[in-house]
C-alpha cells in the first residue's frame, strides 16, 4: 500500500508551523522532482497556488479566507529556490453575481495579496474548451491552470454547511471557471462530482490546510464571529490524505463528506504517517446533520428560491455593494439585516441603503398623494 506523510504542526508562530511542515513534507524536494522530471528551466517551471479567498465577505474575518501572509511567505520560499514562473489563482464565486468588485484580482488585492514575485490568476478568465466525463461534460478550464506544472491546493480550514467541512479537495471546487457557481454546478450539475473530475484531468501536487485561525459552527463557510484559534497549519502531498487528517482534528469521519468518498474511488486513500499534532481542535463545534439533506433538497433544487434566499443573507465589507436595483430585494435585505446580525462580523451595525431609502419615499409620497386626492 502507498504510504504518505501528513504534517499537522501547531505553533503559535504561523510562519514557523508553516515552515516545519514544509520541512517534515520535504515539500522542496517534491517540487524540485517535477521540475527534473519536466525538462523545462527552473525560471520557466510554472507552480501555481490556488488559496480559497473568493467566498471572502469581510477583511474583519480572516477565518473564511486562507491567511494572504502564509501564501507569500510560501511563494517567497519558493521564489528563493530559484523558480520564477509563480502565480496565485482563484475563480470568481457566486458572490460576483450579487456584489461589486468581486473580480479575483479586485478581490487579491483588497486582501493583502500584492503580486510581488507572483502573479494573480483569474481562472474564470481564458478559457478553452475542455471535454470531461460525467456531469461536467464539455466544459473549459483556465489555459495556466491547465498548463501548470505544479499545482498547490491551500485551502483554509471551515465547517461547511453542505459538506460538513472544507478543506483542499474542496477548494478546488473554486477552481471551476463559472462565476455563478450555484446554478452551474450546485444547481444543473452537482459539486461532488465536477470537482473530482476536474482534479482527475489536472492534478493536485501539493495540499496545504491554514488552520492557524479557522471558522467552525454551522455557517463557517459564511462566516465566523467567534473564530477557533486552532494555530495549526497541514501538509501533504496527498490532498485525502491531507483532508483525512484535517477532517479528524474537527472530530468527524472524513467519509462523511460525498467529496471524500468520491476522492477515495477515484485516487486511493493512502496510509497515513501522521507528524504532529494528533489532537482534536478544542471546543470545536460542527455542521448540524440537518442542513446538508435540506440544502441539496430545498435550496439547491430550486433555483430561483436559492438564488433570492443567498442574494437577501449575503453581507459584504461595503466595497462590496449589492448589484440588484430592485426595491423589493433590497428591502428583504433590509429585513434580513437583524439575521445577519448574527453571524455575520459586520464593518458597520445596520445597513442604511440611500437609494433604498429615497425609492421607499417616493412611493410612499406618491401612494399617500393618490389616497388624498
Amino acid at each position: 500500500d502507498r504510504q504518505v506523510k501528513v504534517a499537522a504542526i501547531r505553533d503559535s508562530d504561523k510562519f514557523k508551523a508553516l515552515k516545519g511542515v514544509l520541512e517534515v513534507t520535504d515539500f522542496f524536494g517534491k517540487v524540485d522532482q517535477f521540475w527534473k522530471g519536466s525538462g523545462k528551466r527552473k525560471e520557466d517551471f510554472a507552480i501555481i497556488i490556488k488559496p480559497n479567498f473568493m467566498f471572502m465577505y469581510s477583511t474583519n474575518d480572516r477565518s473564511t479566507y486562507t491567511d494572504p501572509e502564509l501564501v507569500e511567505y510560501l511563494i517567497h520560499a519558493i521564489y528563493e529556490r530559484g523558480y520564477r514562473n509563480l502565480a496565485v489563482g482563484e475563480a470568481r464565486s457566486t458572490y460576483g453575481t450579487f456584489f461589486t468588485n468581486r473580480e479575483v484580482k479586485t478581490v487579491a488585492e483588497y486582501i493583502g495579496l500584492k503580486g510581488r514575485n507572483y502573479r494573480v490568476i483569474d481562472l474564470s478568465e481564458d478559457l478553452e474548451a475542455f471535454q470531461y466525463s460525467g456531469k461536467l461534460g464539455r466544459h473549459f478550464v483556465n489555459r495556466e491552470w491547465k498548463n501548470a506544472d505544479f499545482r498547490v491546493s491551500f485551502a483554509k480550514n471551515k465547517t461547511h454547511v453542505y459538506t460538513y467541512y472544507t478543506l483542499t479537495i474542496k477548494n478546488i471546487y473554486g477552481a471551476l471557471p463559472m462565476e455563478n457557481k450555484f446554478l452551474e454546478y450546485h444547481h444543473e450539475r452537482d459539486i461532488f462530482s465536477t470537482t473530482i473530475e476536474f482534479i482527475k484531468h489536472f492534478p493536485i501536487h501539493f495540499a496545504f490546510i491554514d488552520a492557524y485561525v479557522s471558522a467552525d459552527g454551522p455557517f463557517g463557510i459564511f462566516a465566523d464571529k467567534d473564530p477557533n484559534k486552532t494555530e495549526t497549519l497541514i501538509g501533504s502531498e496527498d490532498m485525502v490524505a491531507a483532508d483525512w487528517v484535517g477532517a479528524e482534528k474537527m472530530g468527524l469521519d472524513p467519509m462523511i463528506s460525498d467529496y471524500m468518498k468520491q476522492a477515495v474511488e477515484a485516487f486511493g486513500k493512502p496510509q497515513i504517517n501522521l507528524v504532529g499534532d494528533r489532537t482534536i481542535y478544542p471546543d470545536w463545534v460542527n455542521v448540524w446533520d440537518v442542513f446538508p439533506p435540506f440544502l441539496f433538497k430545498g435550496i439547491d433544487k430550486y433555483y430561483y428560491f436559492g438564488n433570492l434566499f443567498y442574494s437577501v443573507f449575503s453581507y459584504m465589507d461595503p466595497k462590496f455593494q449589492y448589484k440588484d436595483p430592485s426595491l423589493a430585494k433590497r428591502f428583504l435585505r433590509l429585513l434580513a439585516d437583524p439575521i445577519t446580525d448574527l453571524f455575520f462580523q459586520k464593518t458597520k451595525k445596520g445597513i442604511f441603503d440611500q437609494d433604498l431609502n429615497r425609492e421607499l419615499n417616493q412611493k410612499l409620497h406618491g401612494l399617500f398623494t393618490r389616497e388624498v386626492h
